[in-house]
């Protein structure tokens, strides 16, 4: 019986799909299709979900409460039935939301159909692709802008992102690893945060006066973001791609000599956040005070803190301190979840550049009395919290425990 269900569910939402993919082009039959896809079907597939829970619920072992109980629940074949139909449902009643949404954001129809062959196979991934495409007008206009700010750090920026896609492939494709982390991993957050550093820097450069741009200082602050950017993004990956550390890495006089020159060069580029930090207090006269002062002190904390934490980390010989080896980390970020680590206060310092202006910009736009002062407190909490941070990585204390997972 549940396999006639479940080749029921199947034949039932093809054909919706197929219709959804073909609305566009069907004239008067597309609010009928949408109304059969948004409502009817995922309405008939919720009440067999229903039937199908209510009768076999106190037959199936299991729960919600944990990633066993869950494994245990669907081991029931009409519990994994009801979970099928489940997926269905929601998966065509947002495709059903995509197609409506679409059409009011004026997304070509044709652009959509890859959205739906993505939510009915994988779900969340269809909808992450149609948010991507939502919001790629907003994206092109921001970039133009960047761009209009500062020509040279835009594509820079820019094209670091790009390459980002060819090493996010060698990353699947390829399962070298080096202290249990992929050796891609270490490029592409290199190449995501260079980038973000010189995108931000473009865009606070567009904020000072006319009559101060394209000076010396400018045009050495873009020169030191591009030389030292790539410099330090190219050895990275350079390493990565042969399967060698590039950081703390003294297998050979060379390796020793351009570990040593990317400790010159991450200060070199930590360094420009101050004659930027200068040309604000000095000449963004024409800014709403609590952004200018904002950035002022977004900037110069960006490198004492993130320079700082740098150099600690160097002088440590390492990030962690305490950590177990082959212990569990914390997902996207990789830092200890088992002692404590010097990357997080590095983090929160290097990324002092965006927070702090974006809070200053913010309080600037609400017209919030005492300005200044929010942003002072602001800044001072904020700087607190490093201090906080730096404190509980000398202690060995993670920033969030995760247990232990035994190295292999």
């Amino acid at each position: 019986m549940f396999d006639s269900l479940f080749s029921a569910g199947s034949t039932v939402a093809l054909p919706a799909w197929a219709a959804l993919g073909a609305a566009p082009w069907l004239g008067r039959a597309k609010p009928v299709i949408w109304a059969t896809t948004g409502i009817v079907i995922p309405v008939g597939l919720g009440l067999a979900y229903w039937w199908l829970m209510a009768t076999y619920w106190s037959a199936a072992g299991g729960g919600y409460s944990s990633l066993s109980a869950v494994h245990a629940l669907f081991q029931h074949p009409g519990l994994l039935t009801a979970g099928w139909f489940h997926y269905l449902a929601f998966d065509l009643f947002v495709g059903t939301w995509i197609a409506r949404e679409g059409e009011r954001a004026g997304i070509a129809p044709v652009l959509l159909i890859p959205c739906f062959a993505l939510t009915f196979l994988f779900g969340p991934v269809g909808l992450l692709a149609f948010l991507a495409l939502r919001v790629a007008p907003a994206c092109m206009a921001l970039a133009r802008e960047v761009h209009r700010r500062q020509p040279q750090l835009a594509k820079f920026g820019g094209l670091l992102l790009a390459v980002m896609v060819p090493a996010l492939v060698a990353a699947w494709l390829d399962p070298r690893t080096l202290n249990g982390v992929g050796v891609w991993v270490k490029p592409l957050k290199f190449m995501a945060s260079v980038s973000l550093y010189a995108l931000t820097t473009a865009w606070l450069l567009g904020d000072l006066p006319r009559e101060r741009r394209g000076g010396r200082i400018e045009r050495a602050i873009v020169a030191v973001v591009i030389a030292t950017g790539v410099f330090e993004v190219g050895y990275i990956t350079l390493q990565g791609a042969l399967g060698q550390a590039s950081h703390f890495n003294e297998d050979s006089t060379f390796h020793i000599v351009m570990y040593s020159l990317m400790g010159v060069g991450a200060l070199s580029l930590n360094a420009t956040a101050l004659p930027l930090a200068w040309l604000f207090a000095r000449h963004g006269y024409a800014l709403a005070a609590p952004y200018r002062l904002a950035v002022v002190l977004g900037l110069v904390l960006t490198f004492v803190a993130g320079a700082g934490a740098g150099i600690a980390i160097s002088q440590h010989g390492g990030s962690t301190i305490g950590a177990i080896s082959g212990s569990a980390t914390l997902p996207l970020f990789g830092w200890s979840a088992t002692g404590g680590d010097l990357r997080v206060p590095h983090f929160l310092g290097v990324h002092a550049q965006q927070l702090l202006p974006l809070a200053g910009a913010l309080i600037s736009v609400s017209l919030m009395p005492w300005g200044r002062a929010a942003v002072w407190l602001l800044t001072g909490l904020y700087a607190a919290l490093i201090l906080r941070m730096f404190s509980l990585a000398y202690a060995g204390v993670p920033l969030i425990a995760l247990g232990v997972q035994a190295a292999t």
